[in-house]
């Protein structure tokens, strides 16, 4: 499972999600939010969220 960890950083930003099947999120390895370095940089309100996925068993 990947787990992504909010802190107070991420105040203010609205963290997009992705939903997946069970067998889908099991073969997620990898999950990162797509920021910008500081708030009044951002391109958005949103911070999308990128998943890689690894190969299906």
């Amino acid at each position: 499972m990947v787990g992504i960890v909010l802190n107070s950083v991420s105040t203010g930003w609205r963290i997009d999600y992705q939903i997946a099947t069970p067998g889908l999120a099991g073969r997620a390895v990898k999950a990162v939010v797509e920021r910008a370095a500081a708030y009044d940089q951002r391109w958005s309100d949103h911070a999308p969220v990128t998943v890689a996925y690894g190969p299906a068993h």
